[in-house]
């Protein structure tokens, strides 16, 4: 395969500055429609702090096509490829695993999905003992659930496993 059939570092640099200032700008379009202005009667709009984050990631994708142009940045000047197949592999299993999350959540809830994901993804990723994974990939769900559950009164979704939480509802309440 020819260096002008892969993806270069320098396309790479150009197709996501690119990417983010339509995202920046959309986002900036969006945030506009709330009230963006802060004043000390109203307090600040809905908009404003998304619009100004937006805002601020256009400006650093604007920055980033203008060190591009002027061949400025090293990877403007590079033509390896993106991503090596090492890095790709660990893509691939990190963008899977994610999504596995996302659909697991919508039938097992948050909490189980979490522990499943966690174990999984330290298991991989990591050289920790299985002792440590499985102490954090159960506290972390827990201490979740205290923050959002208890502290913050946002339930989180919980899929079949709703039941299971209902004695503990009956504790907190």
């Amino acid at each position: 395969m020819s260096i002008t059939n892969k993806l270069t570092v320098k396309r790479a640099e150009i197709i996501i500055a690119v990417f983010l200032a339509l995202c920046s700008a959309a986002l900036m379009y969006k945030s506009a429609q709330n009230r963006i202005t802060w004043n000390t009667e109203d307090n600040m709009g809905a908009g404003f702090l998304p619009f100004y984050l937006s805002l601020g990631m256009l400006i650093c994708t604007v920055l980033t096509i203008i060190k591009f142009i002027l061949k400025k940045s090293p990877q403007s000047k590079d033509d390896s490829p993106f991503i090596d197949a090492e890095a790709f592999k660990y893509v691939f299993v990190t963008a899977g695993s994610l999504i596995v999350l996302v659909f697991a959540i919508g039938f097992l809830g948050i909490y189980f999905s979490l522990v499943f994901f966690l174990a999984f993804y330290l298991r991989y990723f990591s050289d920790k003992s299985k002792l440590f994974i499985s102490i954090f990939s159960i506290i972390t769900p827990v201490l979740t659930f205290l923050f959002f559950e208890w502290l913050l009164k946002i339930p989180l979704p919980q899929g079949v496993s709703e039941p299971l939480f209902y004695p503990v509802y009956d504790f907190m309440y």
